[in-house]
C-alpha cells in the first residue's frame, strides 16, 4: 500500500461515522428533482401533518450546493456521571466550486487518552491533509481526488435524513425566518447514525431550525444509549454559518506537502 493510499484509508477510518471521509466506491449523490412545499410558508418536505425527511434533506443539500457556507458540528459522549468519554468537533468551509477545507478534532478517555487532529483542503483536483501519526509526527501529504473528495457528507444531508427517519418530527413553531421541528419519540432508531461503539439509542430529544428554502440552519440531538453495556448520553449539534460569504483560501501548509500517487 502506498503512503498516500495509507493516509487516505487512515483518515477514512478516523472519521467513519462522524460525517467522515468518503470511501472510494461510495460517492454522495444528490439528484436534482423538483421538491414541492406543502402549505404556504413551509419548507420543502414540511407540512402541518407530516415531515418527509428525505425531501427536507435533499432540499437542504441542493440549496447549499450552489453557495458558500461554513458548517460546524459538535458531538459529545458522556457517562452516567457526566464525564466526557469522547468529544468530536468538525468545522468545514465550503465553496460552490468544489473547493473546501476543514479541521477535525477528536479527543477522549476511552481505553487510553487520545487526541486526533486532521486539517484538510481540496480544490476538486487534489486533496491535501495534515495530521499527526501515533508517534506524534506531523504528516503532510497530497493525492488526486477520487469521486466527490475527502468528505462524504459535506452538508450533513445523510445525518438530517437519518435523524428524521429515526424520530417522529412535528412543527413546534413557525416564523418569518422558518420553522422549528421537534421530536421526543423514536419510531425507527436503527436509522440513526450513532457514534462508534454506541448502540441501543433511547430517550431522544431533537430540535431543528429550518429556513424556508429547506436549509437546516441548526439542530440539537440528545439521546441515551449504551456503550460496552454501560449507559452513556450522546449530544450532537450542528450550526450553519456565513452562508454566501464564506471564503476558502488554500492553507499555507499545502505548499509543503509531499505529493503522492494512489497508484505508486
Amino acid at each position: 500500500m502506498t503512503r498516500a493510499m495509507a493516509a487516505a484509508v487512515a483518515l477514512a477510518l478516523v472519521l467513519a461515522g462522524c460525517s467522515g471521509f468518503v470511501q472510494p466506491d461510495s460517492p454522495e449523490t444528490v439528484t436534482p428533482v423538483a421538491v414541492p412545499t406543502d402549505g404556504a410558508g413551509y419548507p420543502p418536505g414540511v407540512s402541518d401533518d407530516a415531515v418527509v425527511p428525505s425531501t427536507l434533506a435533499s432540499a437542504h443539500a441542493r440549496t447549499l450546493a450552489t453557495t458558500n457556507y461554513t458548517l460546524v458540528t459538535r458531538q459529545r459522549v458522556t457517562d452516567s456521571n457526566g464525564t466526557v468519554l469522547r468529544r468530536t468537533n468538525h468545522t468545514r468551509y465550503v465553496a460552490a466550486n468544489k473547493t473546501y477545507a476543514g479541521q477535525f478534532r477528536q479527543n477522549g478517555t476511552e481505553l487510553n487518552t487520545f487526541t486526533t487532529r486532521i486539517d484538510y483542503w481540496t480544490n476538486g483536483s487534489i486533496v491535501a491533509a495534515r495530521y499527526d501519526n501515533r508517534a506524534n509526527r506531523r504528516n503532510q501529504v497530497t493525492w488526486p481526488v477520487r469521486d466527490d473528495g475527502p468528505v462524504s457528507d459535506l452538508s450533513e444531508r445523510r445525518t438530517i435524513r437519518g435523524i428524521g427517519g429515526a424520530v417522529d418530527l412535528s412543527v413546534a413553531d413557525r416564523s418569518d425566518a422558518g420553522v422549528a421541528l421537534v421530536g421526543t419519540r423514536f419510531t425507527n432508531p436503527d436509522r440513526l447514525r450513532t457514534p462508534l461503539f454506541v448502540s441501543e439509542p433511547h430517550n431522544v430529544s431533537v430540535r431543528f431550525r429550518v429556513n424556508h428554502d429547506g436549509t437546516v440552519s441548526a439542530f440539537r440531538l440528545v439521546f441515551d444509549a449504551e456503550r460496552s453495556d454501560q449507559p452513556v448520553r450522546v449530544t450532537q449539534e450542528m450550526r450553519l454559518q456565513n452562508v454566501g460569504s464564506t471564503t476558502v483560501a488554500q492553507p499555507e501548509w499545502v505548499a509543503n506537502t509531499t505529493q503522492r500517487s494512489l497508484r505508486e
